[in-house]
């Protein structure tokens, strides 16, 4: 039985390469052998394991929030009009089209989502608000929160979890 997500079974050897690598998505494989001290051709194997099964999604860059001119960060709450499965699913798949929205999670509770969203600017930000309510996605109400300043942002998900499966 090929192992995946959810009967993946991890060792020290797998959380020394997922703590490493969280640290820095960019280490060449030779690297993170040295620095978990395993063979390249074992710590190759693993990383590709862990790949395979999808406990590593991917890798990214982290970019300057500079690039946006300055610009700001938005949390947004949304409220549909209707909760209707085709209603969220219709949300959900139009909100993918829109890159200014950076993350997006449906939330249990008096929201529906929550919407992380970048703009150059307060206006370009209401500028895209705008355009976001005219395509008809059943929004009812919507609430900004401005992001004033980060305090803690792209943390490493903690391994304990995954170490009491």
């Amino acid at each position: 039985m090929k192992p995946n997500l959810n009967t993946a079974r991890l060792d020290a050897w797998d959380f020394r390469i997922l703590t490493e690598i969280q640290a820095d998505g960019r280490i060449s494989k030779s690297e993170l052998a040295k620095r978990i001290h395993l063979s390249a051709s074992a710590c190759s194997e693993r990383l590709r394991v862990l790949e395979a099964v999808g406990i590593i999604e991917g890798y990214f860059a982290r970019l300057s929030p500079s690039l946006t001119g300055g610009g700001i960060f938005v949390m947004v709450e949304v409220v549909l009009n209707r909760h209707r499965l085709e209603d969220q699913r219709r949300f959900e798949t139009a909100i993918q089209g829109f890159p200014e929205i950076l993350d997006c999670w449906a939330i249990g509770g008096r929201i529906d989502y929550l919407m992380r969203v970048a703009a150059p600017s307060m206006a370009a930000y209401q500028e895209f608000m705008d355009r976001l309510l005219q395509v008809g996605l059943g929004i009812d109400q919507y609430y900004s929160l401005v992001v004033t300043k980060p305090v803690k942002a792209n943390s490493p998900i903690p391994l304990s979890a995954l170490e009491k499966r």
